[in-house]
């Protein structure tokens, strides 16, 4: 599929996933994000662990992206003092509490042929909107464990994802979250 097939997120269905789904051509060029929605996504989707949600041509069952998402809660309670402080500052002193309500994508790919066409951002976009407006939870935050690369990092950031604490800047992967109350 090339990315002039695919103008816009608008263009495609979404669906949960189900067996009916070819995944034998996706490649989003992480090999662990890849075999998550081949060989765990619908696992997880059986054992309530995680529901995947599939982009697809309208005519397909071919996936062109997807994303996983789960509930989840921030727990601010065990980082160090003057992250939870910056991270608080963010709140009404009425509202601070330990842990904040949270939509988490566990995973999310696009398939290589329209990477850097600005679908990924898109994609983001409704993700956001559709932690608050489809899930029909209480939710403050939208957070995931990014890995910890540049690429990867600066797609976050460029989606106004802000880190939780600087203490994890060595890990393989960052706690990152968004701001749900943004959208309002």
């Amino acid at each position: 599929m090339s990315e002039k097939g695919i103008a816009s997120i608008s263009n495609l269905s979404l669906s949960p996933l189900d067996d009916s789904f070819d995944l034998s051509e996706f490649d989003c060029g992480r090999k662990d994000i890849t075999e998550f929605l081949k060989d765990d996504a619908l696992n997880y989707q059986k054992e309530k662990l995680a529901n995947t949600y599939i982009f697809h041509p309208k005519d397909k069952k071919t996936p062109v992206a997807f994303f996983s998402i789960l509930n989840d809660a921030l727990n601010v309670k065990n980082i160090p003092n003057n992250e939870k402080n910056k991270f608080n500052r963010r709140l009404p002193n009425n509202k601070r509490i330990n842990h904040y309500p949270a939509i988490k994508v566990g995973r999310l790919g696009v398939i290589l042929d329209i990477q850097k066409s600005g679908f990924a951002y898109d994609l983001m976009d409704f993700i956001k909107g559709f932690s608050i407006m489809n899930l029909n939870s209480a939710c403050r935050l939208l957070i995931l464990d990014a890995i910890n690369e540049p690429k990867q990092i600066n797609y976050y950031n460029k989606n106004d994802f802000a880190f939780l604490m600087e203490s994890d800047k060595e890990s393989k992967t960052r706690l990152m979250y968004f701001d749900l109350i943004n959208l309002n």
